[in-house]
């Protein structure tokens, strides 16, 4: 990558110029705050409470009583929230292990360590206290471990060190019993929205992007059970890691899950027209995400995506019946992967995006006779969102 082709931006992070200023079209002078906010992590994190299992005040009484504060979300009536501490100073040790950025973005809110994502290591003993730092030698985390560095020689998973104190800090909730019982799960609250808006009943849905299931369970969950949903993805792995959300969750029901790239599926189902609203949350250069530690994608990497999404926005409309919904969300803040998408399915598939009621918590934002609903950190601490919906004459 050519280092004159990026740009730093506050004291954290660097960023394409490219994105940058493709940003800048949309958030101007606030651009800047924007993108430094992205490298920290929203105070509230978000859960989804399987409220088909559960309620979400048994929810919180049970994080309670493990010394676990939650509260409900005045908006979303499963969602729960629970607030991140932070920023705290972390301790150098002098003992360094080194953590590829995937890692480093759960491990600075307190996850803890795994053999996956370490690049490199100082030597240590069992119990030791360490430190976890990024490729750029940022301090994220003092970690217990419970491996010594020899015996980490000899591993290829597995726990390596317990987070002990993080520049951030939430409890770790995938080790929670609410979790492994199905009884929550984590969802940002956009992504929450996105199963709002489609309102699932007794009707037939795709999901074109379905793994790892946040969006497919919350569709059972809404629908009671009633939608019948065909749930793809593009590889065994992903579906496996499908089904095995959908079965913790008990939320499996009228779900027919299928290991296979959907930009095909008109080429090889007879699907077509058939479909009463199709869900499409592809790949995308996840620019959203909070906290973001690193973007190393370029401009040339957003536009290869966006061609990518479209690819998958063509074939839903050959799929969905006429005057049935896509509904389309990313998980990033770039123009070309959000509204000149729509664009071209306005001109190009002849598909009509629908005005909704303002979505809370968003901006709607009117581009060349698209309309879409951003989420961002400038408005009310969000994580980088966007949703549209098209309707099919």
């Amino acid at each position: 990558m050519n280092p004159s082709m990026m740009l730093e931006v506050g004291s954290s992070i660097t960023i394409d110029r490219g994105i940058y200023l493709d940003l800048k079209k949309v958030y101007g002078s606030s651009t800047p705050a924007l993108v430094e906010m992205l490298t920290k992590p929203p105070k509230r994190l978000y859960l989804r409470v399987n409220t088909l299992r559960t309620s979400r005040d048994s929810v919180i009484e049970s994080f309670r009583e493990q010394n676990i504060i939650a509260k409900r979300d005045e908006l979303l009536e499963e969602a729960i929230y629970i607030e991140i501490d932070g920023p705290f100073k972390v301790e150098d040790t002098g003992k360094y292990v080194i953590v590829d950025d995937f890692a480093a973005e759960s491990i600075i809110i307190g996850a803890n360590l795994y053999r996956p994502g370490i690049l490199k290591y100082d030597r240590f003993e069992k119990n030791d206290v360490i430190t976890a730092i990024t490729v750029r030698g940022q301090l994220i985390a003092n970690l217990e471990a419970r491996v010594s560095s020899e015996m980490l020689k000899n591993m290829d998973k597995g726990l390596v060190a317990v987070n002990i104190r993080s520049v951030y800090r939430a409890p770790p909730i995938a080790e929670t019993k609410e979790y492994l019982n199905g009884l929550i799960y984590p969802q940002s609250f956009p992504a929450m929205v996105v199963g709002r808006i489609i309102n699932p009943g007794q009707e037939f849905i795709l999901d074109m992007n379905a793994s790892p299931g946040g969006k497919t369970s919350h569709i059972v969950q809404l629908s009671k059970g009633k939608a019948l949903i065909v749930a793809v993805d593009r590889s065994p792995q992903k579906i496996e890691k499908l089904d095995e959300n959908l079965k913790r969750l008990r939320l499996h029901m009228n779900v027919l899950s299928i290991p296979f790239d959907s930009r095909y599926l008109d080429l090889v189902t007879k699907l077509e027209g058939r479909i009463d609203k199709v869900l499409i949350d592809p790949p995308c250069s996840n620019l959203g995400v909070r906290p973001r530690l690193s973007f190393k994608k370029t401009m040339r990497d957003v536009l290869s995506l966006a061609n990518y999404q479209r690819q998958f926005i063509k074939v839903a409309s050959k799929l969905v019946k006429n005057g049935g919904l896509i509904f389309y969300s990313t998980c990033t803040l770039t123009r070309a992967e959000n509204e000149e998408n729509i664009v071209y399915a306005m001109r190009s598939l002849g598909l009509t995006p629908v005005e909704l009621e303002p979505l809370p918590r968003s901006d709607v934002v009117y581009y060349n006779g698209a309309v879409g609903y951003r989420f961002h950190p400038l408005k009310d601490d969000m994580p980088g969102f966007y949703i549209s919906v098209l309707k099919k004459p």
